[in-house]
Order: structure tokens, then sequence, then C-alpha cells
């Protein structure tokens, strides 16, 4: 008789339907003569329910075991990173955790805790990434600065690595492009970031005018490496909850447009993604205010993040980490 997770229909051409598990269809398929069988044939060497069965059983078996050797080695893979970043946090940490402090608002807010978990993730993005310089020298402190820019904004956030750019291009000040002659502090594309040095220190050297090049990149960057970068469940939380920003900041965005009084920066009217990326800046210059004029905004964007400014370790749910 026919396995008992399957539907046997006498006179039924073909194999039997899809149980829903693709590994174990694959092997029904693989096994199937084309059609199907009586208890004669089955003798003369054809498969038999048993066999049929029997191949089912190796298929949830081999499933097994490729989820076993997955989990294996994600396991691998987070003991040598973490292994690595202790090998960096030994070697860079002191330096690194001075720059920030002297350079980053946030950072330096952080009591020591969390201080010790924004450091890590900054050695890990500079480890992993590739800084690029254009028309300026090279400088060691640079990419960590911006690594902290990019870690900022996803303290609360369980993938923080932006995977689909393994490039920041770092140009000395604003720049023109081919492509509309227009200048730029700083632009992302599905290519890469592109930041202006000088507008970048501009942005943390005045950390109340809800004005930053780095926190309004790494904004967008964020945005396009949800869509665009490889996907886990983490990724698809994080996009339902920019759906909900989106549904609570249209209204609002469509207002600015018809002339009304608003918080942001007039930036933020040129299209939803500016209106985006100028909302992060003021979320986390500005946390007070914005809170008070727009209190729904400012909790869609805390859920989004995962953090408030305004609390001292920064992170809302640590489970979510």
């Amino acid at each position: 008789m026919p396995p008992p997770d399957t539907t046997y229909i006498p006179g039924q051409t073909g194999p039997p339907p899809p149980t829903g598990d693709p590994y174990i269809d694959s092997v029904v398929q693989t096994y199937w003569t084309g059609d199907e069988m009586t208890k004669s044939e089955n003798k003369e060497g054809g498969l038999s329910a048993a066999g049929v069965f029997f191949m089912l059983l190796m298929g949830v078996f081999f499933v097994m075991i490729n989820k076993g050797a997955e989990i294996f080695h994600g396991f691998i893979r987070k003991r040598r990173l973490s292994t690595k970043i202790k090998k960096l946090y030994t070697a860079d940490g002191t330096t690194y955790h001075n720059w920030l402090l002297s350079f980053n608002p946030y950072y330096k807010s952080l009591p020591e805790e969390a201080k010790h978990r924004f450091l890590e993730r900054t050695l890990h993005f500079v480890s992993e990434k590739q800084f690029r310089f254009h028309y300026m020298e090279p400088a060691e402190h640079i990419p960590v600065l911006i690594a902290g820019a990019a870690v900022q904004l996803t303290f609360g956030l369980r993938n923080y690595m932006l995977d689909h750019y393994p490039v920041i291009h770092i140009i000395r000040k604003e720049y023109e492009r081919k492509a509309d002659q227009e200048t730029y502090y700083g632009h992302v594309s599905r290519s890469g970031i592109y930041i202006s040095w000088s507008h970048f220190l501009a942005g943390y050297s005045d950390y109340s005018d809800s004005e930053n090049v780095g926190l309004h990149e790494m904004a967008h960057a964020l945005q396009f490496d949800a869509y665009l970068g490889l996907e886990d469940v983490h990724d698809r939380n994080f996009k339902e909850r920019l759906r909900s920003f989106c549904d609570e900041g249209r209204p609002i965005f469509r207002a600015m447009r018809k002339g009304a009084s608003h918080l942001l920066d007039d930036y933020a009217t040129t299209n939803f993604d500016e209106f985006w990326a100028v909302s992060v800046e003021t979320f986390f210059e500005n946390p007070v205010v914005f809170k008070e004029r727009l209190p729904v905004l400012y909790q869609e964007i805390s859920e989004l993040l995962n953090q408030d400014p305004l609390l001292e370790y920064k992170v809302v749910d640590p489970d979510l980490l």
C-alpha cells in the first residue's frame, strides 16, 4: 500500500500528488516509472510501495543531515568570527575606542557594556569592507568613523553588516556625478556607498542640527540592503517594519509637500526615500523635539530600528539582537 502521507487514487497516471516537502517530492519523482504499477509489475522489478516508503524515509534522513550540517557550519562560522573579533579587539580596540569616543557623541553616551558591543561591531565592519579613497590620502581612522555611523544606525538590529555593499567610497569633498551634473555630499546606488569626508566630519561636529551625511547615506544603504541583499527572517521582519513606517510616514510626507509646517529639513520633501533618510538624521540628532512634534513617526522609527536614542542602552528589545 502507499505511504501514509500520500493519497493513492486507483487508475491515476503519473506520480502521487506532491507532499509539500521538496526533498521528498524530488525522491518520489525520481523513482516513479511513469504509470501506475500493479502488484505483479512490482514483483517483476518495479519499485514497490515499501520501496517508495523507504525512499521517502531516506529523503527525510538526508534533509535532516543537510539541516544539521548547515547548523554546524553556521556554528563554526560564528566561532571563527568571534575569534577574529577578539584578536582585532586586542590589537586595535583601544585605538578605535579613542577615535570613536572623541568623534561620535552617540558612542560617547553609551554605558561601558554597550560601548563594548558597539566596538566589536565596528571592528567587524571595518575588517569585512573595502574602503576606497578618492582625491585624498588614506588614513586609518577614517574607515573606523564611517563604520561607526553604520553601526550606530543598525545598533538595534541583528543584521548590521549591510552585506550588499562590500565597498565604501570616500571622496575628499563634495563632488559631481556625470549622470546628472548635480553636486553631492554623498549618495548610495545599487553598486556602492559614496560619502564626502569633509561633509561627514561636519555632520558629527555639530550633533544638534539634524544634518548628518553619514547617518543619511547609511539609512539609504540599509534600505537598499533590505531589498537587494541576502534575506533571512530578520531581514523579512525588518521589511515588515519598514512597510509600517511607510504607511505612517506617507501622509506626513504628502502634507509637507503641500506646504504644511514641519520639523524636518526641506530636503525631506524631495521624495519619500529622502524623507526616510532625513527622518533618521533628526531621530538621532534631535530625538526630544522629534518625539514631541511627531510622536507616531518617532515610534515607528524606534520600532523599525529597535532602538531609542533617549534610552541609556539605546536598544529597545535585546531579544531581537
